[in-house]
């Protein structure tokens, strides 16, 4: 006597083949939803720190403008500590200060107080007193400062108690921190109550603008920073927000069609049981608990394969492949409740999912289910229609209010993007069809019988192996949008340091020193390994009258015959070095400035409180871009050098051997001991390594979801396959050859393949540039090689796969499958 858990055992282990593979889909399914959940949860954490590691703790930053000639008191300090939400408090004041008798430099100088929330902001350690003070490491250099040493600063003598790093990839700031109640005493306006000009708020979290609206409330005069408005930060997270939200859909998108493509395949054999059991007399009830024993074990076993396979992802190999791509050490925490949540959130989807399918198709008579199991044709639907026309409708109105420049215009774009994109998606199947429909007669003119009786039969399968394709133009989505975010991210970073460093080395002249002349430019150019080096100057004030008024402006000083040799200044149209200048033609523009123009220029009298005339210029030349930042350039022979007596600020040196120029660059340092040296191929080395420290996660956990894909999906296309080989056998029997056999199956799954890839790599493309969208400041690049490299290595495998395949399936006795049929 056989029970019905018995015949739900028996039949499992009959179809053991489709049994293991909807486990292990389901298993992929659920890796793949975990290792991005976790990806999601470790980027926002790294981002936080990153962020904590530039700015600290604090949250809100208040005070005064210098130019409003007023300070914080002692009584706002211990009132702002008083409101709701706020946790901590720090006083600043803030100085430029002379050191070291230093004439021609200012540094600037912090005071602050010896609390965590200013140690968090400033990163240093030991506690301040009266005498002691702290250096940034480029401050420690110049003036040659070890901890322990001296260091007269304005007045007096302080001790050097600790030197702050420089961070990678960053310039060390010039930078004192003393105590507070020092600094203080040395600001204008300073009184015995005086608490400094700043104060450094921590509020709880989500706090932060609403104890902001209450302090301006305080005082409407108060300058009030939110840390979370700065640029940076915003930045930051829009970025996260949308790469997160795209990841979140299409991740779920292909976890969706691969779970939904292994459901299809398994009721279409469940479906057969039914079909039979229900023939041999077995009632609804009997045939609903058969199934759903059936259905509960593969879902249990699926999932808790997947959230294995998760930890072992999440905690060996994904720590193991960063190592392995030469990647820094990436953060990869594991919440465990929060894997505990999703593993039993999608087992009861799961249950649920297959309730409603085995309910809906036990109460179905025999014939009704055999005729279900074979209509297999796309249908265009009103429904569809209605919906795709209130998404467009929806999408457009997002688009627009996106344009109007509302405040959340990046998600507008974003969610109208997204919403393109799933109408798209729900039309794919319907232009495949249509494509394959139209392509029938020149594919079998072209590629022969068996291809085109391939194409033929692909047409009743497209619903079937819809599935297949929207998981790849899943991946292909996420590979695009990812792989362009990334370089992008990388080309800014590299143009940013390549804006900062002209030259393979940079020689800053930091504290100013005047007796830096253009005369060291022939010194540096007669050296072996140096190609050719220029100055540049600071930027000085000139005054420009134009009509009655007086424009107030910079200009810098450069060798302009120079520049125009190195292709970085246009040819001059005449006119004199010595009384010219040239423009921008931004500034040119705005001022109604053509070239042969002169200008009367002037210096502002102190005696007389206003600009007076000083000589005579004459527009020489128009350039597309300042230098300097300074739309007004002069050359180091123009009569302004002997007026203003520019300083040199940096000096350019090119060459192809950058360590041998600084080792002969070393006798500027000997002459002048203060001089900074820095080598662009160092900065990028460290840019580099920091850029990749904070998206190594992302790379891993990018190399884990296309691989975890492209198994899913080939097991979906090998399953598929399998399922099909009656048919197969079908057509042997009518005449096709083995050979012809294996160039029917390729010709099928290398199609959907194809297709995918196609549509994928198109649809990333215009997702990718309707997000770029969000910030054109900064325009899009494709990394068209990671692409290129992902669609070969895919239909590598998927030729290699399914060739041995179709060689088994080819070369089976053709009386065995007819038998198994």
């Amino acid at each position: 006597m056989f029970t019905m858990r018995n015949i739900a055992l028996k039949l499992f282990r009959a179809a053991w083949a489709n049994v293991l593979t909807s486990i292990s889909i389901i298993a992929i399914s659920i890796c793949l939803v975990m290792t991005m959940t976790v990806y999601i949860w470790n980027a926002n954490s790294q981002m936080k720190a990153d962020i904590q590691a530039l700015y600290g703790e604090m949250d809100l930053m208040v005070g005064y403008n210098p130019d409003q000639q007023k300070l914080l008191t002692a009584s706002q300090i211990e009132e702002f500590s008083t409101l709701a939400g706020v946790t901590q408090v720090s006083s600043l004041s803030l100085a430029h200060t002379m050191v070291e008798q230093e004439k021609h430099t200012a540094f600037y100088t912090v005071g602050v107080e010896n609390d965590d929330l200013v140690k968090s902001r400033y990163h240093f350690e030991v506690n301040l007193g009266p005498n002691d003070a702290i250096l940034s490491e480029n401050v420690a250099r110049l003036f040659n400062k070890r901890v322990g040493d001296s260091i007269h600063i304005q007045s007096k003598d302080f001790i050097v108690q600790e030197i702050l790093p420089t961070m990678k990839g960053t310039d060390s700031p010039n930078i004192i921190l003393l105590a507070n109640d020092v600094v203080k005493a040395w600001m204008n306006n300073s009184q015995p109550q005086t608490a400094g000009i700043f104060a450094l708020m921590k509020t709880d979290e989500g706090r932060a603008k609403a104890v902001g609206a209450e302090i301006k409330q305080l005082d409407a005069t108060l300058r009030v920073d939110v840390m979370s408005d700065y640029d940076v930060f915003k930045r930051n997270l829009q970025s996260l927000m949308v790469f997160m939200i795209v990841l979140s859909v299409f991740i779920l998108l292909i976890s969706s069609v691969l779970l939904l493509s292994t459901f299809q395949l398994l009721f279409y054999k469940i479906k057969e049981q039914l079909m039979i059991l229900r023939a041999l007399g077995a009632s609804v009830k009997q045939v609903g608990r058969i199934v759903k024993l059936q259905l509960s074990l593969i879902i249990s076993f699926g999932v808790m394969l997947g959230t294995t396979l998760s930890l072992v992802v999440i905690k060996i190999w994904l720590p193991q492949l960063i190592s392995l791509l030469h990647l820094p050490n990436a953060k990869t925490e594991l919440p465990i409740g929060f894997i505990l949540l999703i593993a039993l959130s999608s087992f009861l989807i799961l249950q649920m999912m297959t309730k409603w399918q085995v309910a809906k198709s036990s109460r179905l008579l025999p014939l009704q289910i055999a005729t279900e199991n074979e209509h297999l044709h796309l249908r265009w639907t009103k429904w569809k229609t209605i919906i795709v026309s209130i998404v467009g409708v929806i999408a457009l109105l997002f688009f627009l209010q996106a344009g109007t420049g509302s405040d959340q215009g990046a998600l507008f774009i974003l969610l109208g993007t997204l919403l393109v994109c799933g109408i798209l998606l729900l039309l794919i199947p319907y232009l495949f069809t249509v494509i394959l429909h139209l392509a029938l007669k020149p594919i079998r003119k072209v590629l022969g019988k068996e291809a085109y009786l391939a194409c033929q039969q692909l047409m009743p399968q497209v619903r079937k192996n819809m599935p297949v394709v929207l998981s790849i133009i899943g991946l292909m989505v996420i590979l695009t949008f990812g792989s362009s975010l990334l370089k992008t991210l990388q080309l800014n970073d590299l143009a940013y340091t390549e804006s900062q460093y002209e030259t393979a080395v940079k020689i800053n002249n930091e504290l100013n020193d005047p007796t830096i002349t253009p005369a060291v430019i022939e010194e540096i150019e007669a050296l072996p390994s140096v190609q050719y080096a220029y100055a540049q100057s600071n930027n000085a004030y000139i005054a420009l009258q134009l009509g009655e008024e007086w424009l107030p402006e910079n200009y810098t000083t450069i060798d302009i015959e120079k520049f125009i040799q190195l292709k970085k200044l246009p040819e001059i149209e005449g006119g004199n070095l010595r009384d010219g200048l040239v423009v921008t033609k931004h500034f040119a523009e705005r001022h109604h400035l053509t070239v042969g123009d002169r200008l009367t220029i002037g210096s502002y009298d102190f005696a007389a409180q206003q600009d007076m005339p000083t000589g005579e210029l004459q527009i020489i030349g128009i350039t597309d871009t300042p230098i300097q930042r300074a739309d007004i350039i002069v050359d180091w022979s123009s009569f302004l050098t002997a007026q203003d007596h520019p300083i040199i600020e940096d000096i350019m040196v090119e060459t192809s051997h950058p360590e041998q120029a600084l080792a002969e660059l070393s006798f500027l340092e000997e002459r002048w001991p203060a001089l900074k040296f820095t080598d662009k191929a160092t900065i990028l080395a460290q840019s580099n390594e920091m850029f990749f420290q904070r998206w190594s996660l992302f790379v891993g956990v990018f190399v884990i979801l296309i691989a975890a894909t492209a198994l899913g999906v080939l097991q979906t296309l090998l399953h598929t396959i399998y399922t099909k080989r009656s048919d197969y056998a079908i057509q042997r029997l009518i005449g096709l050859s083995p050979n012809g056999l294996m160039k029917l199956i390729l010709t099928q799954v290398l199609s959907f393949v194809l297709y995918g890839l196609t549509v994928g790599t198109l649809l990333g493309l215009v997702l990718t540039r309707m997000l770029g969208f969000i910030d054109e400041g900064s325009p899009m690049s494709y990394d068209f090689l990671t692409l290129g490299i992902t669609s070969i290595t895919l239909l590598g495998a998927t030729l290699i796969v399914f060739t041995l395949q179709g060689y088994w399936i080819s070369r089976q006795k053709l009386a065995n499958e007819i038998v198994e049929i």
